[in-house]
């Protein structure tokens, strides 16, 4: 019944936790586990039964008769129309011509998502997914060229010149043309993907307030659409175990150079390809945790100099090990330089983790400096 506590939760959120209210809350809860147990009875699915519940018991503005609570959502309305408690941090109720309320922000916060918001956020996510699993998948994959190249390849069979030694090189660059345009083309992808969400900014960046009524939606639109999220899951997992196999096999029979090069680039593309089936069906689930979550820190706030860190670090995150992968396998492939590239992980690693704690320790430093002048 967790989905039925979040959407409660998310639904009493903006207001007061007097005593009347948390006991409309417990009534409504036995009223919605009631009705979850007559739609299991009639045989619907866990899932077909918390989206009924949701959909009937999904407007409190509807159910306050029932529940008698008509005054605890109005105490605006009660005292004049001037709100009972100034300065409050929570947001109010500002007065509302339909169903559902209108949520004010506080002073010093983000607006509140709107259900509208919401829904071109889902439908962005939604109809680009597929781009989203080609792209991570075709990036993913880029390394395989390089790897198969080398493995089919044996520049030791004929001397520089010889036929052989032109046809390996001739393989390792067509393998790497091919691998630069496989990362080229996921690149492409999700630029593309991200121009459906100008306008959504503030979303995707957490710069707004929750919404009781838009985390209910939300509930729903991820409960609705859990079932396929979970099969292509499972399948992920399965080709992402699946992936460890060669390589496993390699350690235990002690395999060639080549055969084992093979069992990398197998492991890459059963990844990649675990990678393609889950990442579309996720959008639901993905939507779910950006309008549910409590927000961001606001700008000129130490913590909203720690997110930023992470979205520089994230970004370049992005960029840095894409790169590193390329000269580690340009470094092995050209200079046959496998016994030694190795290092370049542990260098790399190091590298990307001084920069992010430089970024981090300014921020610190900063904000222990304004500490200590006050």
């Amino acid at each position: 019944m967790d989905a039925i506590d979040t959407f409660l939760d998310a639904m009493f959120a903006p207001y007061p936790a007097t005593p009347r209210l948390m006991e409309a809350k417990a009534e409504l809860r036995t009223m919605m586990e009631d009705a979850y147990g007559d739609a299991i009875a009639s045989g619907k699915t866990h899932n077909e039964a918390v989206g009924k519940v949701i959909t009937d018991f999904g407007n409190l503005e509807e159910l306050a008769p029932i529940l008698g609570i008509e005054t605890e959502l109005r105490p605006a309305d009660a005292a004049g129309g001037q709100d009972t408690a100034p300065g409050a941090a929570e947001p109010t109720l500002a007065a509302a011509s339909g169903p559902t309320p209108t949520l004010s922000p506080a002073p010093g916060s983000y607006p509140p998502v709107t259900l509208p918001e919401a829904q071109a956020l889902a439908e962005a996510r939604r109809t680009t997914s597929r781009l989203l699993g080609a792209g991570v998948a075709l990036i993913v994959a880029s390394g395989t060229p390089f790897m198969i190249a080398f493995a089919l390849s044996d520049s030791s069979q004929g001397p520089i010149g010889s036929s052989s030694s032109t046809l390996a090189t001739t393989g390792s660059v067509i393998a790497l043309c091919l691998g630069l345009a496989l990362v080229a083309t996921g690149v492409g992808l999700l630029i593309r993907r991200g121009r459906a969400f100008v306008g959504l900014g503030h979303l995707t960046d957490g710069h707004f307030t929750r919404n009781p009524q838009t985390a209910a939606w939300a509930t729903r639109l991820r409960t609705d659409h859990e079932g396929p999220r979970s099969r292509a899951l499972a399948i992920a997992v399965g080709l992402w175990i699946a992936a460890g196999a060669p390589l496993l096999a390699g350690g235990l029979f002690d395999m060639s150079d080549n055969a084992t090069t093979l069992g990398v680039a197998a492991a890459a593309a059963l990844v990649a390809l675990g990678l393609y089936i889950f990442l579309p069906t996720n959008w639901a689930a993905s939507t779910y945790s950006t309008l549910t979550e409590e927000g961001h820190a606001l700008p000129g706030t130490y913590e909203y100099e720690d997110e930023r860190n992470d979205r520089i670090i994230g970004t370049f995150a992005a960029v840095y090990w894409p790169i590193a992968a390329v000269v580690y396998l340009l470094w092995g492939f050209i200079f046959n330089a496998w016994g030694h590239s190795w290092v370049l992980w542990p260098i790399g690693g190091a590298l990307f983790v001084g920069i992010a704690a430089v970024l981090h320790a300014r921020t610190s430093a900063r904000r222990t400096k304004a500490e200590a002048q006050r």
